[in-house]
């Protein structure tokens, strides 16, 4: 083995999922190894939520469920007390790094905290020290609530006494003290990281931010009444996004002192009232909530703040607010509740709505379950194989064929004739070319036109083209008699692998691309890689795009292949590569829409590039300028952004750079236009309930998603692109 070997215990648990895709992404050399006591799971933590009031383990956000289908990670499920397991798989592996995370929580039963905290630790450290092999580097996770009421009154900063108050921070304590000893038994390279108040998306409800986010997020929705249950309000805590305390885990495993003990956490104290006024101004919520308190625990006391000074000493310097923390770990809860909402519709109103205060009102609940499948066909020549397999499939059904001027001339008159050859009733419908006909005037056209066709329920509505027809045709088909069936059959390479995939579907408006649209999925999709031969060269550029926003979000082969094959791609137009093209960014998509069909939360990593490329099309009137190659643009801003922030290196952000300039993205535009464009994201965060968030790389094949960018973030990040030595030529002045 090669690289660092990196053992995670509780690598499912909401600290050691973040830990793992931190590490990935900063050591690529690194392997690592996740054990813990569940089944492997890809899409959730071990924990379980209560949305609603409804428990299910809780999802994990899009880059953590990345990280967990990296080749270089791999998971065993076994119990650390299981001796000889653990010291196999101690011998198998030579470790390097050893962060251990695994044990009981708070509140279970005493057995449980001193068996899986003190004695599973204990286990493992003398499995390493039973092995002839180097030590490995170990950090052993503790918690801050070991100081207890030390110091009494305010909370005191730096080292205190241990008191802890109840059995979880007693048990903590304890497997520290076995750990110590065993370390200088063993001459084991250990530290000790007392982690203090953690906060983040997939938060565990056992503590008090992620408590009081799902309360906010139940009511803000209307699936809770406005009345907050919390504890004590007075006491103070330490509180640290999860992403800094796995950035702080990696830097103790890997630059820490052994024999030392570190609190990890912000050094800032704050009341847990704060908390809850932080959430309710995020929320929009006006102060009218009643508040109900409940009994203290005896964890519920003032906190120790932090002693961050021998941390900052590795490096560490905390950068995210705990306001940015609360408004990610909101909006989690709220995508939940809004993935619901298409499967469990209610009209049973909540106690303290209006309708439960007037007299004799019957309360209904709907349940409305759907579940819908398609399949997608990739390959050439499939336009001439596709009339009989229509026929097949659709014995009797009336059909229509929407397609544009150009492609109707090219490839659809010809189909609409093998249609009618196969006795299949077709009525082609033809719409100019072009960004503009994507508008409610032509589709109020197309329905008429449908209409005097003699469509029914029953017809099949064929959308043969690229994006704009797909999106135009597919809300038709949404609106349309409530709601026909609709297959599509696209001919550009952008609409292939993206804008035929997914469902979602729309017309623009004089004020915001896309604003009035659905989510409506076609019966199937048939990709023909025969028909991208026709395609011009800006074609295959905004296509691209495309592709390349799917490559930096989690497939970096797809990014290796963009790079070696591009004279293949633009010059070439080899049918084989392009088809590899289409299934990898496809399979891609699919796989973060499958969990996230309503764009709750995962699908949101597919906005990479689009927040600003929206608004820039919309600013340029949907006439100069391509969606790719909007989307090129903004792939740059994202890419500088992210690298001004640190989420990402300079290195990543060129290498963005060059394969866009390869393919002849961005195109030119004036700087006025894009500064008029950042001034026109108004309706597009109204789109997003005033919370515009931004995806940015954070390497390729991994991305953050962040809260609104400032309007000076986005103008610099446009005065970075104009000096850039690659893509200057971009930026008119």
């Amino acid at each position: 083995m090669t690289g660092n070997r990196v053992l995670i215990t509780g690598v499912q648990g909401f600290i050691g999922s973040y830990l793992t895709a931190h590490w990935l992404q900063c050591d690529t050399t690194a392997t690592i190894i996740g054990v813990g006591r569940s089944p492997e799971a890809f899409h959730a933590f071990t924990h379980e939520i209560r949305p609603a009031e409804t428990p299910f383990k809780a999802p994990l956000p899009e880059a953590l469920i990345h990280a967990r289908r990296d080749e270089r990670y791999s998971y065993h499920s076994l119990d650390l007390r299981d001796r000889a397991a653990v010291r196999r798989l101690i011998e198998d592996c030579s470790f390097t790094h050893i962060v251990h995370l695994a044990g009981s929580l708070r509140d279970e039963p005493a057995e449980q905290l001193f068996t899986n905290n003190v004695l599973a630790t204990a286990t493992l450290l003398e499995c390493i020290a039973e092995t002839a092999l180097p030590p490995p580097r170990i950090v052993i996770a503790s918690t801050g609530s070991v100081y207890g009421k030390a110091g009494g009154g305010a909370p005191p900063r730096g080292p205190a006494p241990e008191q802890p108050v109840d059995l979880y921070s007693t048990s903590k304590l304890a497997t520290e003290q076995a750990s110590k000893i065993l370390a200088a038994r063993h001459a084991l390279p250990l530290l000790l990281a007392r982690i203090f108040n953690v906060v983040g998306p997939g938060q565990d409800e056992r503590h008090l931010c992620g408590w009081l986010a799902r309360q906010i997020a139940q009511i803000r929705n209307r699936y809770q009444a406005p009345e907050i249950r919390v504890g004590p309000l007075d006491t103070t805590r330490d509180f640290l996004d999860v992403r800094e305390v796995a950035l702080a885990l990696y830097l103790l495993a890997t630059r820490g002192r052994a024999g030392a003990t570190y609190d990890v956490g912000s050094g800032a104290e704050t009341p847990a009232g704060r908390v809850l006024e932080h959430l309710c101004e995020i929320a929009g919520l006006d102060g009218s909530l009643t508040i109900r308190r409940l009994p203290a625990r005896a964890a519920d006391i003032p906190r120790l703040v932090a002693d961050t000074a021998p941390l900052a000493e590795l490096g560490f310097a905390p950068e995210i607010p705990l306001r940015t923390s609360l408004v990610d770990l909101l909006t989690y809860y709220e995508d939940i509740l809004l993935a619901r909402r298409p499967h469990h519709l209610s009209s049973r109103r909540l106690p303290g709505a209006a309708d439960a205060e007037l007299p004799g009102v019957s309360l209904l609940e709907v349940r409305n379950q759907r579940e819908h499948r398609y399949t997608i066909h990739v390959g050439p020549d499939i336009l001439q194989t596709l009339p009989q397999l229509l026929a097949r499939a659709y014995p009797g059904v009336r059909m229509a064929v929407l397609t544009d001027d150009r492609v109707f001339a090219l490839l659809g008159e010809a189909f609409v004739r093998d249609l009618c050859s196969v006795d299949i009733a077709t009525v082609p419908i033809v719409v100019e070319q072009g960004e503009q006909s994507k508008s409610l005037h032509v589709l109020s056209s197309i329905a008429e036109q449908l209409f005097r066709g003699k469509l029914d329920r029953r017809g099949l509505l064929l959308n043969l083209g690229g994006g704009m027809i797909t999106d135009l045709g597919g809300f038709v088909a949404a609106t349309y008699m409530r709601g026909i069936r609709y297959a599509n059959v696209p001919t550009t390479l952008l609409a292939q692998h993206d804008a035929a995939v997914g469902g979602k579907v729309a017309v623009n408006t004089p004020w915001a691309k896309n604003f009035l649209g659905a989510f409506h999925d076609p019966a199937a999709v048939y990709c023909d890689t025969a028909a991208l031969r026709s395609l011009d060269a800006r074609a295959i550029s905004s296509g691209i795009a495309e592709a390349i926003k799917v490559a930096i979000i989690r497939e970096p082969d797809l990014f290796g292949l963009l790079e070696r094959e591009e004279r293949a791609i633009r010059e070439l137009r080899d049918a084989a590569v392009l088809g590899e093209v289409v299934l990898r960014a496809t399979k891609a998509k699919i796989e973060l829409l499958a969990p996230d069909p309503f764009e709750a939360d995962l699908r949101r990593a597919l906005n990479l590039g689009h927040s600003f490329a929206h608004t820039l099309e919309t600013t340029l009137g949907y006439r100069r300028i391509l969606h790719g190659e909007a989307v090129g643009f903004g792939i740059a801003v994202a890419a500088e952004i992210a690298c001004s922030r640190g989420v990402c290196d300079r290195t990543t952000a060129d290498r963005i750079h060059q394969l866009l300039a390869a393919y002849d993205l961005p195109p030119r535009v004036e700087m006025e236009d894009l500064l008029s464009a950042i001034d026109h994201m108004a309706a597009i965060r109204l789109i997003r309930g005033n919370h515009l968030h931004f995806v940015l790389p954070e390497g390729i094949g991994a991305v953050r998603i962040v809260p609104d960018l400032s309007r000076d973030e986005l103008r610099q990040a446009l005065e970075a692109i104009a000096e850039h030595p690659t893509l200057g030529n971009c930026i008119a002045a």
